[in-house]
C-alpha cells in the first residue's frame, strides 16, 4: 500500500521531467549536463539535513517501559487480590475482653497492611515525639541557666570565666559598698523624684 501510493506520487514529476521528451537526445550526448540541471530544476527547494538517529532512544524508553511494567505488574495484583478478595473491613460487635490492634482500625485493606508492615506503630512514634520534646525542654533550660550565669559573672566579676578581669579584692568591696550606699545606677533614688 505505501510503496503503491509512493509510485502514484511519482506519476506527475515523470510527465513534466525531460526524461520523457528528449530521452533519445540525451543518451546521444552521453546525459550531459542538460539532463542533472533539468532534474535538479523540477525537484523541490529542501534540503536534506543530517540528524542524530532516535534508535538509542526508542530503545531505552522501551527498556524504561519494559522494566516499569515488570515492576508495577507485582503491585497490581496485589492490590487487586486485596480488593477483590479481602475486601473492606466491616464494622463488628467486639468481645469485652478483646482490644483491637492498632491496624484494625484503617477500613482499606492496602492501608491495614501499611499500617502494620511498613509504617511506625502510633504508640511508639508518640513517645518518640514525646522524648524529643523533652530533650529540646532541657537543652533550652540549660541555655537559659548558661545565660543567666553569664550574666551574674558580668555583673559581679568575681570569677574566672568569661568576664573575668583580675581587681584587688579593696575595689570588690569599695563597689560592693558603693551598690549598697546608693544602689546600681550609680546615684541616691531621691535625686529621681
Amino acid at each position: 500500500m505505501i510503496v503503491h501510493s509512493k509510485l502514484i506520487n511519482l506519476v506527475p514529476v515523470i510527465a513534466k521531467s525531460n526524461l520523457r521528451h528528449g530521452l533519445k537526445e540525451n543518451v546521444s550526448k552521453g546525459l550531459n549536463s542538460n539532463l542533472n540541471y533539468s532534474q535538479l530544476r523540477h525537484s523541490h527547494a529542501r534540503t536534506m539535513f543530517i540528524r542524530p538517529g532516535k534508535f538509542y532512544t526508542k530503545k531505552y524508553f522501551d527498556t524504561l517501559h519494559f522494566h516499569f511494567c515488570l515492576a508495577g505488574l507485582p503491585f497490581f495484583l496485589f492490590i487487586a487480590y486485596q480488593n477483590f478478595f479481602v475486601g473492606p473491613a466491616i464494622l463488628n460487635d467486639i468481645p469485652e475482653d478483646y482490644e483491637p490492634r492498632y491496624w484494625e482500625y484503617h477500613k482499606n485493606p492496602i492501608k491495614r497492611f501499611m499500617s502494620r508492615y511498613i509504617f511506625e506503630i502510633p504508640e511508639r512514634a508518640y513517645e518518640r515525639n514525646l522524648h524529643f520534646i523533652y530533650v529540646e525542654g532541657c537543652k533550652q533550660k540549660m541555655r537559659n541557666l548558661e545565660k543567666k550565669v553569664k550574666t551574674m559573672m558580668k555583673e559581679n566579676q568575681d570569677y574566672k570565666a568569661w568576664y573575668y578581669v583580675p581587681v584587688p579584692k579593696e575595689t570588690l568591696e569599695m563597689k560592693k559598698e558603693y551598690h549598697q550606699k546608693y544602689g546600681s545606677l550609680g546615684y541616691e533614688s531621691k535625686f529621681t523624684k
